[in-house]
């Protein structure tokens, strides 16, 4: 081996006999090889020490405050897993701090569980429970449960079919800005009696003067049921 790093092999033009002589540039070539790659690892070593203790924070965060009960981190997290932003895609574990958060009043937990109700993500499939949890984000402001409880409405999921109050909550979505919202309002015009759009305007005109109502926090519940 040191004959390999430091030594350069020659022969004898007499004999042809193989010997080894002292090469005196392999060594600073492999000093310099050497303070390279410790300057490469120390690098990397900084870059990981100013990096890594700020991204495990962020992911770390929201479990700790989460645990402890804050609706806003429950939320968070519950988001992070859905979408498996730091954490692994995990639909089930997902419904459950969106559960937690919504039982403390967090509108769009109750939202996005409910949205977890209806379509069955990380939880046994239920209609009428969807409707109740959407219908609390809407009654709240939320323009995004504002359009999905029209949608629950006009076509009978989780309740009866009601036209009229379906184009109520889609006027409502519209006014802040719900363009999907606005096509489906316009889409029940025809469908609906001059008394009822009247009733129905008026209506969704005293919703948006009213303040929303907080919701009662609850104790949270016990884990949802996953789906199978």
């Amino acid at each position: 081996m040191r004959h390999i790093l430091l030594d350069t092999p020659l022969r004898c033009r007499d004999c042809r006999h193989h010997f080894w002589t002292f090469n005196p540039v392999k060594p600073t070539l492999l000093l310099l090889a050497v303070a390279a790659l410790v300057g490469i690892t120390a690098w990397f070593a900084l870059e990981l020490s100013d990096i890594t203790p700020s991204r495990r924070a962020e992911v770390s965060l929201p479990h700790t405050q989460a645990a402890a009960g804050d609706a806003n981190a429950q939320l968070k997290l519950g988001l992070r897993y859905a979408e498996g932003n730091g954490v692994i895609q995990n639909d089930k574990e997902a419904t459950k701090w969106f559960a937690l958060a919504a039982n403390q009043g967090q509108t769009d937990a109750q939202y996005h569980y409910g949205l977890a109700l209806l379509h069955g993500r990380g939880v046994v499939q239920d209609y009428r429970a969807a409707f109740r949890w959407i219908e609390k984000a809407a009654r709240r402001g939320y323009p995004k449960a504002q359009y999905d409880l029209g949608e629950l409405y006009r076509y009978g999921t989780g309740t009866a079919v009601d036209k009229p109050r379906a184009y109520l909550w889609f006027n409502l979505a519209a006014a802040q800005g719900v363009e999907a919202a606005a096509k489906a309002r316009d889409s029940l015009v025809w469908q609906l009696d001059p008394e009822q759009l009247t009733a129905m305007q008026e209506e969704a005109q005293r919703m948006s003067l009213a303040p929303s109502t907080p919701t009662t926090p609850s104790p949270p519940p016990t884990t949802p049921t996953s789906k199978q």
